[in-house]
């Protein structure tokens, strides 16, 4: 199976996942509605396809349980979103086509359905891993000393003169806010298939590779994609004064970067001879 027929094949099952069990998990239909707007708006499904392309590359079984625990990091993700759009963040009215959730609800009820994602997320990992460790590396993920540690490095840095050519900085802070879940996600899949070592390291590697161009992709998005093609406003972060990869290297320098990062990646997964995680590679062609 190659990585398009990989996603036609769950994708779905995780949608499915999330509108049922959004709708069965919360009491209140009101909050539920609001949680389900921003889950249900028509994201790529990238990180909990990427949790169960790991497993797909070590011969573990797909059932009920790993697309409940696909589901969990796709509730974390989106409470990021949510968080990462309100005003006093990026201060975004539109993510993936549509009204962002402060824009559509309320900077409140946002807010609070953030909250509320984020530990839903960790409960439903937990449910369907029954695994302490697989919660310690999401956790470990998303907290200080990863997505959220990163994202108070973006605000930091915005509009800071004194870090703008600060590339270890920058680089950090990047890897943080965007990578340390990507990474999470293939650790989790690798943790909870029982990796050898040797595959483990592997696709470890492969996911530094593949988070850290994440970024340099997004980054690279704001400018040369229109807002339509992005789904949300572009060529907002020089206006805004983010320091981020293409600031520092410019467009030319951060492709050959991205280009680097994926050569690197589909190294790390020769060993693996597995179609479906080689396939999240193609993602990055469109900046290039």
């Amino acid at each position: 199976m190659n990585f398009v027929e990989f996603r036609k094949k769950w994708t779905p099952k995780i949608d499915q996942y999330l509108e049922e069990h959004l709708k069965q998990d919360i009491d209140d239909k009101k909050i539920s509605q609001i949680m389900t707007y921003s889950v249900m708006a028509g994201g790529k499904r990238l990180r909990p396809l990427l949790f169960l392309a790991t497993l797909d590359s070590l011969n573990k079984d797909i059932t009920n349980s790993e697309v409940q625990i696909a589901c969990g990091i796709e509730l974390i993700h989106t409470y990021s979103l949510i968080h990462d759009d309100l005003p006093a963040m990026d201060n975004d009215d539109y993510r993936r086509g549509k009204l962002t959730s402060h824009k559509k609800w309320g900077e409140a009820e946002a807010i609070l359905a953030g909250d509320a994602l984020l530990p839903l997320g960790i409960q439903w990992i937990s449910e369907g891993s029954k695994s302490y460790e697989l919660v310690e590396i999401i956790t470990s993920a998303v907290g200080p000393n990863g997505m959220v540690g990163g994202q108070y490095l973006d605000i930091d840095s915005t509009n800071n003169a004194s870090v703008a050519d600060d590339e270890v900085l920058i680089d950090r802070m990047e890897w943080l806010k965007t990578g340390c879940l990507i990474e999470a996600c293939v650790k989790m899949g690798a943790v909870y298939a029982g990796a050898d070592e040797n595959s483990k390291t592997n696709l470890i590697k492969f996911a530094d590779n593949f988070g850290r161009a994440y970024q340099i992709y997004d980054d690279l998005v704001d400018v040369v994609q229109t807002s339509k093609e992005a789904g949300k406003a572009t060529h907002k972060d020089q206006e805004n004064g983010k320091n981020n990869t293409l600031t520092i290297l410019g467009i030319e320098q951060s492709r050959s970067e991205l280009t680097k990062l994926i050569t690197e990646a589909k190294a790390n997964l020769a060993s693996l001879n597995n179609e479906v995680l080689t396939g999240f590679l193609d993602l990055y062609q469109k900046v290039l």
